[in-house]
């Protein structure tokens, strides 16, 4: 044991000799939440940062609010940084992580927006009533289907899985998969149905 923790000490030596003894002074600081600390971070690396982040995404605004949850996040768990981390690397890959997440995320979104035009150019219906708020009640309608209902209908509708790699993917028969989406038009159509007006 004593061979295993000299090894292991010897390890974080080398790494922090990568690191300037500011660095490692920032690390230990943060480490003990000091906020003066924090503060030399944010100011040091938020602009690059949301210059970084501006790379995946088209909106500035988008981009800030990432590179400042990415702040919230690390200064609530920066007492648990290990002593020999680079702030820059941690910071970097977190935007470029939370940067891929928003991406997925709006990805769905446009998803649904699919979905809701494929409904309307297939219903009996002409067009959908005017109201600010649709969307959002669309959105709903979906979340608030059973779950294992939503997740065979986010899979078919949103990730563009065929019935049989449903079925393998969530381990049931693709008669189920077939009756729960049954289950989820049929459901959205009566919560729809009344936010939609006859041609």
């Amino acid at each position: 044991m004593l061979h295993i923790n000299e090894g292991a000490n010897n390890l974080i030596a080398k790494k922090t000799k990568l690191l300037t003894d500011s660095e490692i002074l920032l690390v230990q600081r943060l480490r003990n939440k000091d906020e003066g600390a924090f503060e030399i971070v944010f100011n040091t690396h938020y602009k690059a940062l949301c210059g970084y982040a501006r790379k995946y995404l088209d909106e500035v605004e988008a981009a800030e609010e990432i590179v400042q949850e990415v702040f919230v996040k690390f200064w609530e768990k920066c007492e648990s940084i290990a002593p020999d981390s680079s702030i820059k690397s941690y910071l970097y890959r977190s935007v470029h992580n939370t940067c891929l997440n928003y991406i997925k995320h709006m990805r769905v979104r446009d998803n649904y927006k699919d979905y809701v035009v494929t409904y309307m150019e297939t219903s009996s219906y002409i067009e959908f009533s005017e109201e600010p708020d649709l969307e959002k009640k669309i959105y709903d309608a979906i979340d608030e289907l059973p779950p294992q209902c939503g997740r065979i209908f986010k899979l078919s509708r949103f990730e563009g899985l065929k019935y049989q790699e449903i079925a393998d993917h969530l381990g049931l028969s693709v008669k189920t998969v077939e009756v729960q989406m049954g289950k989820a038009l049929k459901v959205l159509r009566a919560k729809l149905k009344a936010h939609l007006r006859p041609g």
